[in-house]
């Protein structure tokens, strides 16, 4: 059947959708910058953490010892390895399927959803390798500045392939077909598929159970290390453990976002994706590596609520809109929703503020870093860089809906005056 094969299908909704160029971002070459940048940051984050000694030493020429950061031909096959087995995974393993949202070019993609008995298959064959001494459960932490570089080398090299394979696509939709730089920064296709996968929705797998797999790693070399594990690493594992299990229990979800629906697949997802998610997203993990403090329990029940309150505005914003683009007679709070044209919903979370969604990831990063506290500006870096995305998004998003939905987008502002939280902003 075309479900099997994985085919394209087209919306029979004729209506031809409008695509505003203008909306993709600008300026690629200063968002190259802010890329190696970004390198920069996290190959000084983690060799500062792991060398806290080192500005007191005098040896600074074998500070960085470059050796470690060439990969061996193991190292060069290590996320190769991994990728494939959760492709053949992904054909493999049972799963249900589920028509995406209409995409920018007005198709729409049937998605195989086994995301989460796949993170669990990934997981135990993790556990299972480690307990026969098939690798050490430390491999991640023995490896990671090789599999750094790798994952980075092999990042560009699939921005490369999906340029070129964008480029020679015969029949380009409206916003596809950039060329330059700009396509390879920003993606040449909406919807590329490889090897019988939509390899955007696919990429985001590897992604987000990487961060899992250097996060357990990390806890091994801690025990390791201390040979207990402390409070705040036993609250951040769970955090991050809750956080990675939810994405996939609830992974048609993203088959309604903006990045799968409206944006192109280049270099800059596919990195995002790949290096800047689990290697940064982890960042709090590094930093509580030799940790061994421990919270009294006013302290633990107070950093928990910080992350159940960004976890319960999160998940459950993004629940009641996801039901209601399916369903728009989908009970919200035990009421009939409400939207302004049929479109725009204004119950539950959404009648708070108008991205409140974003406020909710934003408590979320703060509950991840929380357990390491303010000795350091490191394990902050990423709700300090989740919040300055989120605020610029939501501006961007703000324009957006503006042009798209006009008076009725005004209507709405009206009725949800705030933009992200409430009484406030």
């Amino acid at each position: 059947s075309r479900r099997k094969k994985g085919h394209v299908l087209k919306n029979t909704n004729k209506e031809n959708k409008k695509t505003n160029n203008d909306l993709l971002p600008k300026m690629a070459m200063t968002k190259m910058c802010y890329v190696a940048l970004a390198i920069l940051l996290i190959l000084v984050g983690f060799e500062v953490n792991l060398r806290k000694d080192w500005l007191l030493s005098s040896d600074w020429p074998q500070w960085f010892e470059a050796q470690q950061w060439i990969p061996t031909p193991f190292q060069w096959a290590l996320f190769p390895a991994y990728v494939l087995f959760l492709y053949v995974g992904s054909f493999l393993v049972p799963g249900y399927y589920h028509k995406g949202a209409v995409l920018r070019d007005g198709s729409f993609v049937e998605y195989k959803i086994n995301g989460f008995r796949l993170l669990v298959l990934t997981f135990a064959s993790a556990f299972a390798a480690t307990h026969f001494g098939l690798f050490r459960a430390t491999i991640l932490y023995d490896n990671f500045r090789a599999i750094f570089v790798s994952i980075n080398v092999y990042s560009f090299l699939l921005s490369v392939v999906l340029f070129v394979k964008g480029q020679l696509k015969k029949n380009k939709s409206q916003g596809e077909g950039i060329g330059g730089l700009k396509g390879f920064w920003l993606g040449e296709e909406l919807m590329p598929w490889i090897a019988g996968v939509p390899i955007k929705f696919f990429w985001l797998r590897p992604s987000m159970m990487l961060w899992g797999l250097i996060n357990l790693s990390l806890l091994a070399k801690h025990f390791e290390i201390n040979g207990f594990v402390s409070t705040p690493m036993i609250l951040y594992q769970i955090f991050s453990a809750i956080y990675i299990a939810d994405y996939f229990w609830h992974e048609e979800f993203m088959t309604s976002t903006w990045d799968i629906i409206a944006e192109n697949f280049g270099f800059m997802l596919v990195w995002g994706d790949e290096v800047f998610i689990p290697f940064v997203f982890s960042c709090q993990a590094w930093y509580l590596l030799t940790d061994n403090s421990h919270f009294e329990i006013y302290q633990i029940v107070l950093v928990s609520l910080v992350f159940l309150t960004g976890f319960s505005i999160f998940r459950g914003a993004n629940s009641q809109k996801h039901h209601f683009k399916h369903n728009p007679k989908t009970l919200i709070w035990g009421k009939e929703p409400e939207a302004i044209n049929g479109r725009l919903l204004v119950s539950g979370f959404w009648g708070l503020a108008r991205h409140i969604n974003y406020t909710g990831d934003i408590i979320l990063g703060i509950g991840f870093s929380l357990p390491c506290l303010f000795h350091s500006v490191m394990p902050w870096v990423y709700p300090i860089y989740l919040t300055l995305l989120l605020v610029h998004r939501e501006q961007r998003d703000h324009h957006k809906c503006k042009e798209k939905y006009k008076e009725v987008w005004d209507q709405y502002c009206k009725r949800v005056p705030y933009r992200m939280i409430p009484f406030i902003y």
